[in-house]
């Protein structure tokens, strides 16, 4: 019963027993409910933050995978390039006899040959590096096995070791690309050349011009994509030319 300070207007209510047992009825089975469904629900939730973990590792090294593939086609299509420039069977002669064993000097008919003038040490052009090797490029989304060296159109490339030219052409990512052989299992690349001056099996020896710098393929400008390939292996050029890290714009981003 509600009674006003004034005595008037008062009002009164009347619940009987049998409702108020069915009110406590109703307000337990609620609580019980919503306790059962938590119960019920929580190790699920738990269960799919676990299932959604898994599937970003999943995914995270699915990616791996592609990028390994995407690796491993590239060998493949080298190793078959080389196979088809110097042929699939190589014979090689008997161990040659070294003449000295500090400038590793071999004797060879009508020839010498260096293991020094075979490694790569004359850096290619004089320019700034606007990338470096492990990083994926503007238009080219996956690894980048060398670096990029801005310089004016033109350019004289030059060889970084002696070796022969086993790929004088066009392709589509590269344009204009000079691959060398230079023994030893190493391999140096040039690419977005304006023109190539040696061509498929021409000797070649360190410091000899062999193209020019151009923008030909996918390149935003004129610049050289260098790139220095040890057993099959892609090696930072920074590595044989630390004096490109001078000239590197990329620390400044670091």
């Amino acid at each position: 019963m509600f009674i006003p300070d004034d005595e008037s207007g008062s009002k009164s209510y009347h619940l009987s027993k049998n409702a108020i047992r069915t009110g406590f009825l109703i307000g337990a089975l609620l609580i019980i409910s919503v306790l059962g469904i938590i119960f019920y629900y929580a190790p699920k939730l738990s269960d799919y933050s676990e299932i959604k973990n898994r599937h970003d590792q999943l995914v995270a090294e699915r990616l791996k995978v592609l990028e390994l593939t995407r690796d491993l086609g590239r060998l493949k299509q080298m190793d078959e390039l080389i196979r088809h420039s110097l042929g699939s069977k190589f014979d090689f002669d008997d161990r040659p006899v070294v003449l000295d064993s500090i400038t590793g000097v071999l004797s060879s008919p009508g020839n010498q040959v260096s293991f020094i003038e075979n490694i790569p040490s004359v850096a290619p052009i004089q320019g700034y590096v606007s990338q470096r090797s492990g990083k994926a490029g503007l238009f080219i989304k996956k690894t980048h096995h060398g670096i990029d060296i801005v310089a004016k159109k033109g350019e004289p490339i030059l060889a970084a070791a002696s070796g022969v030219i086993v790929y004088s052409g066009w392709n589509y990512e590269f344009g204009n690309m000079l691959i060398l052989y230079h023994g030893n299992d190493y391999f140096t690349h040039y690419g977005h050349n304006q023109q190539n001056f040696k061509k498929q099996l021409d000797i070649v020896t360190r410091g000899e011009v062999i193209g020019l710098v151009g923008n030909t393929g996918v390149s935003s400008g004129p610049h050289l994509h260098f790139e220095v390939w040890r057993e099959f292996l892609a090696m930072d050029p920074l590595i044989y030319f630390p004096e490109y890290r001078e000239m590197d714009l990329t620390s400044l981003d670091e």
